[in-house]
């Protein structure tokens, strides 16, 4: 009990630091990472309570993701804290989805390294050709590029994400990680650096994200996998996250985990997903093909893992200018 509290206090000095800086110190998050591990994530929903900030009025819960009221919200909502993902009936429309998928096949894009060491010297290519012979497992998008680019901008800024994302949160969202990748088929075998081997995030105290398939996904081309209520607090047993921040082995998994909660992301293009990445998930290894997911996350507070610097500097329209600057405390990471 001792060394939880000193941990706990070690926290405290860190969100104190960021109250005055807006960085994380290195030793609070990993000390905040340590706490999940050790309270089988009694500790994040303890400062998750204490920091969040009240919920805002949005005009309308309705957008890209289904017409709804706010019952509907609710009826996500429980179905997301039951079982830590939720997929929607309606997915988003051909016009939004096909520009994106556009956007992944002729965008600056970059190698992801298959270890760590490599990320210094990542090669940029100036586009993605799912015809040719790939050089590695996944290719990321530059996230200043895509926080600036209209259509994202509108998927950020969509009332339908932020009600679901707010009600899940239980506090007003904060507009955070936001990414798209291609995963190929490379290499047939799990890899931690493209995120396909088991994991659970910690980035934040609480987060959703929202997956967007821009492609079919299949039993061969790769579909994200989750461990459902694996989410929920002690949802990871002890044993496993004695390995701390760590990926984990389909052995692993399979020994603690009955098949049912195993579950397998296989859907049409522009499906769209919310998940709790609190809970244990991967991207399953292609076998053949390559797959594009648009992804982004909203969370309860910006304290937490390190990212570079990204800035929206110009705007898609007025109307979604005037929101974002009159909502600087959801977008406060970009502007």
């Amino acid at each position: 009990m001792l060394r939880v509290l000193r941990k706990l206090v070690e926290v405290r000095r860190g969100f104190i630091e960021f109250k005055k800086t807006g960085n994380t110190p290195p030793e609070a998050y990993s000390q905040m990472i340590n706490l999940f591990c050790e309270t089988k994530g009694y500790s994040n929903d303890i400062i998750h309570q204490i920091i969040k900030t009240p919920k805002r009025k949005f005009p309308s819960s309705s957008g890209i993701l289904g017409n709804y009221a706010n019952d509907d919200i609710g009826k996500i909502t429980s179905i997301l804290r039951e079982k830590g993902y939720y997929i929607f009936e309606q997915g988003i429309s051909d016009e939004i989805g096909n520009y994106l998928f556009e956007l992944g096949c002729n965008t600056d894009l970059a190698e992801r390294p298959l270890d760590s060491d490599g990320y210094k010297d990542k090669t940029v290519h100036s586009k993605f050709n799912p015809t040719l012979v790939p050089k590695t497992i996944r290719y990321d998008f530059d996230e200043q590029m895509l926080i600036n680019d209209p259509i994202v901008q509108k998927i950020m800024t969509d009332f339908s994400v932020l009600s679901v994302a707010q009600s899940y949160l239980g506090c007003l969202p904060k507009a955070d990680v936001t990414g798209m990748w291609w995963h190929t088929d490379f290499s047939k075998e799990p890899n931690a650096e493209a995120a396909t081997m088991w994991h659970f995030d910690m980035d934040r105290v609480k987060w959703l994200k929202f997956f967007f398939y821009l492609t079919d996904v299949t039993p061969e081309t790769g579909p994200h996998c989750f461990i459902e209520g694996s989410h929920r607090t002690k949802g990871i047993p002890k044993h496993l996250l004695k390995h701390g921040y760590a990926r984990l082995t389909d052995k692993d998994i399979d020994e603690y985990y009955p098949k049912e909660k195993y579950i397998e992301y296989n859907a049409k293009k522009f499906t769209v997903i919310a998940e709790d990445t609190r809970g244990l998930h991967k991207g399953k290894a292609l076998i053949k093909g390559s797959r594009l997911i648009f992804q982004t996350q909203f969370s309860d507070h910006l304290f937490g893992g390190t990212y570079s610097s990204k800035k929206i500097v110009r705007f898609a329209n007025p109307e979604i200018e005037e929101f974002i600057k009159s909502n600087k405390d959801i977008y406060e990471r970009f502007l």
